[in-house]
């Protein structure tokens, strides 16, 4: 008869320990919780914020609506011949005008940088060449569009008959960009990979998806 209460005595000294446990593990359950709410309203602060310099920042909003004016007709004009994707008319635009800031896109809509006439139209326009190896400016004879829209179907005609031109269709920006850089459209030895760096900060090959749908 003796042994039972210290049996019950034993039992005892669990309950106040299993109580314990029951509460620690409830606090640490509603402490993760907490941590993960406070993660998650960090991230959705910082989406926030992210939305709101991109949707004000002078820069970013030019810049978006640059992309825009010359994304529209590069994807519908892709849609019809499939000559020169969109990604690369605009990063070219982007490269060659400086976000169509350069006094060639402002007064000739001439955003690549395309040199002669355009129905006898032309610019003259200081342009910077490598010529053996060495970086010089010198003024040249650039065509004068009436409008980009003109400007990009002659882009696209005369990128593709000279220096992209062949038997099979090219749907890889990069092999594109590569492919104008070992025809020599510019002479700036690092020509492909400025255009596949603009195309990718910028997310430009989406253009190129939407023209193929």
């Amino acid at each position: 008869m003796k042994q039972k209460p210290e049996k019950s005595e034993r039992s005892s000294l669990w309950y106040p320990l299993i109580a314990f446990l029951i509460v620690a593990g409830a606090c640490l359950a509603l402490y993760g919780t907490y941590k993960v709410r406070q993660h998650m309203n960090y991230q959705r602060m910082i989406a926030a914020q992210k939305k709101y310099d991109e949707e004000n920042n002078p820069v970013l909003k030019h810049e978006r609506k640059f992309i825009k004016q010359v994304a529209d007709p590069s994807v519908k004009l892709y849609k019809q011949d499939h000559k020169v994707l969109p990604s690369i008319v605009i990063a070219q635009a982007i490269l060659e005008s400086n976000w169509g800031k350069s006094k060639l896109y402002t007064e000739a809509n001439n955003p690549f940088g395309i040199k002669g006439t355009y129905n006898g139209d032309y610019i003259m326009y200081e342009t910077g060449e490598y010529i053996n190896h060495k970086h010089i400016t010198e003024k040249a004879q650039f065509r004068k569009y009436p409008d980009l829209q003109s400007a990009i179907e002659d882009h696209n005609e005369a990128l593709y008959e000279k220096f992209l031109k062949r038997d099979d269709k090219i749907t890889d920006y990069r092999e594109e960009a590569k492919l104008l850089q070992k025809n020599t459209y510019a002479t700036d030895p690092d020509y492909a990979n400025k255009l596949i760096r603009v195309i990718k900060a910028h997310d430009l090959q989406k253009y190129d998806q939407e023209a193929m749908k």
